[in-house]
């Protein structure tokens, strides 16, 4: 099973200097984890993780996690 660490690595590796759909970055990110190891994590999942990185203030976001269709993330500028 895959650990919490490494899926906020994948996400953050997913996540670009340029302003990116979260329902893309979520998407990418479950398709490269193989379903057995990931069983019980969604997309809901996945978009707590990326609320985790925001809050931890790794990226930035606009928009409402609540959307993820609408919501955009990007790595916070250096």
């Amino acid at each position: 099973m895959v650990d919490d660490d490494t899926i906020d690595a994948m996400l953050l590796a997913n996540i670009s200097s340029e302003w990116r759909k979260v329902a893309f970055v979520i998407g990418k990110t479950m398709m490269q984890i193989d379903n057995r190891e990931r069983v019980g994590k969604d997309d809901l999942y996945f978009a707590r993780r990326v609320s985790g990185l925001a809050r931890q203030g790794l990226i930035e976001q606009q928009g409402s996690l609540d959307e993820i269709r609408k919501c955009e993330v990007r790595l916070v500028p250096k």
